[in-house]
C-alpha cells in the first residue's frame, strides 16, 4: 500500500489523491476552513467522484485518521520487532513514534488535535487507533516482563499509557521550547511504561 505518510507528490489512484489533498490542505488551512470544493480542486477530480468515495467531509476525515495512524503503527512495528534486544523493544518503540510526531508535527496535530470532536466517525477512528497503539504496548511490554498482569488489567494499564505518550507529544507540539530531546522523553515515558506494568503486576 502507498504510503501517505511519506508522499511527497500526488499519487495517481483517485481515492488516494483525494487523501493527499485533503491532508495538505488540513494541514494548510485548518479542517473547519477547508471545503469539499477545495479537496476536489487539488486533488483534479470532479465532486461527483469525491461522493462516491466519501458521504461527506468528516467522513474523508475519518478515512485519512484511519490510513494515517495505521501507517504510522506499521512503522513503530517495524522498529519493535527489528530491535533484539528485549529491554530496549519498547523504548524504541516510544521513540520512533515520538520522532514521527515531531517530524511530521502537521500529521500529529491533525491526529490529536484538529480532529477532536469532529463528527462519531473520527471518534470511532481515533478509539480504534488508540486501541491499535495501545495493544502494540501491550505485546511488547508482556513480552519483556518478568511479571505479567492478567490480560483485562494490562490492556486498561496500555491505554493509559497512550493517553500519556500522546499528552507528551500534543505538549511538545504545542510548546516552542525545543530543549526536551527526543531520546530523553522516550527514555522517560518508557521508565513510566514498564514501571507501570510492573507495580501493577506486583500489587
Amino acid at each position: 500500500m502507498m504510503s501517505l505518510l511519506h508522499k511527497t507528490n500526488m499519487p495517481s489512484e483517485t481515492r488516494n489523491k483525494m487523501l493527499y489533498a485533503a491532508l495538505h490542505l488540513f494541514d494548510c488551512k485548518g479542517f473547519k476552513q477547508t471545503s469539499i470544493l477545495e479537496v476536489v480542486e487539488r486533488a483534479r477530480v470532479s465532486k461527483t467522484t469525491f461522493y462516491q468515495y466519501f458521504q461527506s467531509k468528516e467522513e474523508l476525515l475519518a478515512s485519512l485518521y484511519r490510513r494515517l495512524a495505521d501507517e504510522m503503527m506499521e512503522d513503530v512495528k517495524r522498529v519493535v520487532e527489528s530491535e533484539e534486544r528485549m529491554g530496549y523493544k519498547a523504548y524504541v518503540g516510544v521513540r520512533r513514534y515520538m520522532e514521527i510526531c515531531v517530524t511530521r508535527s502537521a500529521v500529529a496535530k491533525l491526529l490529536l488535535v484538529e480532529s477532536v470532536g469532529v463528527s462519531q466517525a473520527v471518534e470511532r477512528a481515533r478509539r480504534e487507533a488508540h486501541r491499535s497503539f495501545a495493544e502494540l504496548i501491550y505485546q511488547t511490554v508482556q513480552a519483556g516482563a518478568q511479571a505479567s498482569l492478567p490480560d483485562g488489567e494490562a490492556k486498561v494499564v496500555a491505554l493509559a499509557m497512550v493517553g500519556a505518550i500522546n499528552e507528551v507529544v500534543i505538549q511538545k507540539l504545542s510548546s516552542s521550547d525545543e530543549k526536551d530531546d527526543l531520546d530523553r522523553l522516550a527514555r522517560l515515558l518508557n521508565r513510566i511504561v514498564v514501571a507501570s506494568f510492573v507495580n501493577c503486576a506486583m500489587a
